[in-house]
């Protein structure tokens, strides 16, 4: 069964059915063949029952799936009951869709609807957006709702639909401005029809149209107002002012308006924000949540062995990244040879049991295996731990005495960074640390303000997660260096090729360069994790989320 199935899925066809389910950036856009929709069965998430204590959301084969509206069940829809509570990480930091990185979504989706959702199984259904489909390589095609009202009034078209993408494309200071970087237009066909065109083609953008990229704003508040406390969607729920605190509990209060009731299984939703890990977990444990985001692997045993539930998706990965390659910050990192000596300073089989508690591998490839069809196992095993070698590298880059760089850390991931430097050290390379705070992190490595980083990606599609490292567009290629271009042509390339499979050679010689070369330099791959009580159900984590989705969640107790 492979995940890759289901992101190939992404590019061939609408998905369709009913009811309800980093920091990270793309860079170059990418290209793929357009090819004709075809029908099949969706995989079937894991079931989840009150006996299991871990549900892992497998790598899943899916090809693609009917294409049509939304349907209605005949069942009667049991009412809404009680109140959701949320633990997440950090509080919010903006309302606005477009000014919020996919880490903020357990804020928006409660109040926002997506063009499209995912399932369970990492498919994608219909939401705003009944189907999808592409009409020629760089461009695709949505067809949308009529029965849409925004929380202020207002209707939902096609027209709101391209006013929403010009508007989070053209946002000043948007996070995920990479997922628009290669937006030539958008533009309506019909009332419930329009398109949405590339300079080259983005096989992943359905995907990321599930995404806060994809939250519909009302049209009301696209003329530039403030939406930082001022959310303007047509979710589920509506955000109170008047019942949230800011900084700490954001409400929402059911939606009496809203065009599908079988996302409602709660009255209310709260999210709370507890930015200490035992903290959070201490919450679930003592019953004053209901769903805890973020859990740290460390976390995972004693929250299941209190009969908590474990989901997590198989796509977190550890990493640290050279943007530096000229040595323009640090003098060092523009010697390859130095690059390749941090690399092999890296006890990965260290890391992976200190910091992940044996619940993540030590493969040394950007792709797991959960991602068979983007996963390269000769990757997995070309750099092992070597610190002679990585001194003697030093050595030849005429540092016999050993090197000083610079790295930022932030109380978030202290433990992360310090066992870094301890690695580091073992091999000659000093580590002065630049002291930073909780979400500065990705605009500080993506403006040049350090040469090297640790960091984590949420992996979705090599569209998204290689590309950012590259070319103009390229988010984290913040240096503005041409050292990868050949790389970057590589990668169109691959995601012109006929099928995933015809590419992988193509897109094993990207994931190689980027290695070789001293700009990603992996870690640990494990999962992105949530735990909720046994008596929730519904629960939904898809790729690219931090905190599961509210759609469908009810309480059982």
């Amino acid at each position: 069964m492979r995940l890759l199935m289901v992101l190939a899925a992404f590019a061939l066809a609408a998905s369709a059915c009913g009811g309800g389910d980093s920091d990270s950036g793309s860079g170059t856009a990418s290209a793929t063949t357009s090819a004709p929709a075809t029908t099949a069965a969706a995989t079937p998430a894991p079931a989840t029952t009150q006996a299991q204590t871990q549900v892992t959301i497998a790598a899943v084969e899916q090809t693609t799936t009917t294409q049509g509206a939304v349907t209605t069940t005949a069942a009667p829809i049991p009412p809404p009951e009680g109140t959701l509570r949320m633990v997440e990480f950090s509080p919010v930091t903006s309302f606005n869709p477009a000014a919020s990185q996919t880490a903020q979504s357990a804020y928006h989706y409660p109040t926002y609807d997506t063009l499209t959702r995912q399932r369970n199984d990492l498919s994608l259904e219909p939401s705003l957006a009944t189907s999808w489909t592409q009409p020629s390589s760089n461009v695709w095609r949505f067809t949308v709702r009529d029965d849409v009202v925004f929380h202020d009034g207002a209707e939902f078209n096609a027209q709101v639909a391209v006013d929403n993408m010009h508007y989070h494309a053209s946002f000043q200071g948007n996070p995920n401005a990479a997922t628009w970087a290669a937006f030539v237009d958008a533009r309506v066909v019909d009332d419930t029809t329009f398109e949405v065109e590339f300079s080259v083609p983005a096989p992943q953008f359905p995907l990321e149209m599930s995404m806060v990229m994809g939250m519909m704003i009302s049209p009301n508040a696209l003329d530039g107002r403030d939406l930082t406390r001022d959310p303007q969607g047509s979710g589920p729920w509506i955000w109170s002012d008047a019942d949230s605190q800011a900084g700490v509990t954001e409400v929402y209060n059911l939606n009496p308006n809203y065009w599908n009731p079988a996302d409602q299984g709660v009255e209310t939703v709260t999210v709370t924000a507890v930015p200490d890990n035992n903290a959070r977990l201490n919450a679930l444990l003592t019953g004053e949540t209901d769903i805890m985001s973020t859990t740290r692997d460390a976390q995972i045993d004693a929250g299941t062995e209190a009969g908590n539930v474990l989901i997590s998706v198989p796509n977190f990965f550890a990493y640290l990244i050279v943007t530096d390659r000229a040595g323009e910050f640090d003098s060092p990192l523009g010697d390859e040879r130095v690059r390749r000596a941090i690399l092999l300073s890296l006890d990965r089989d260290a890391y992976a049991d200190a910091m992940h508690f044996g619940k993540a591998d030590s493969l040394g490839g950007i792709y797991p295996p959960a991602f068979s069809q983007f996963n390269v196992p000769e990757l997995d095993t070309k750099y092992s731990y070597d610190p002679d070698e990585a001194r003697r590298l030093l050595a030849e880059a005429g540092y016999p005495d050993g090197v000083t760089i610079r790295m930022p850390i932030m109380p978030a991931i202290n433990p992360i960074v310090e066992f870094v430097v301890q690695m580091l050290g073992a091999s000659g390379i000093t580590i002065e640390l630049i002291q930073i705070n909780n979400g500065e992190l990705g605009p500080g490595t993506a403006t040049a303000q350090w040469g090297i980083s640790w960091f984590r990606d949420l992996l979705v599609h090599p569209a998204r997660d290689l590309g950012k490292f590259m070319g103009e567009t390229g988010r984290f290629n913040a240096f503005r260096l041409g050292d990868l271009d050949d790389l970057e042509a590589t990668l169109v390339d691959a995601l012109n090729a006929p099928s995933v499979e015809e590419g992988y050679d193509l897109y094993a010689e990207v994931m190689e360069g980027l290695i070789d070369r001293g700009v990603v330099l992996p870690l640990a791959h494990g999962g992105q994790n949530a735990l909720y009580a046994p008596y929730v159900s519904g629960v939904t984590l898809g790729l690219n989320m931090q905190a599961p989705m509210p759609y469908g969640v009810r309480l059982n107790n």
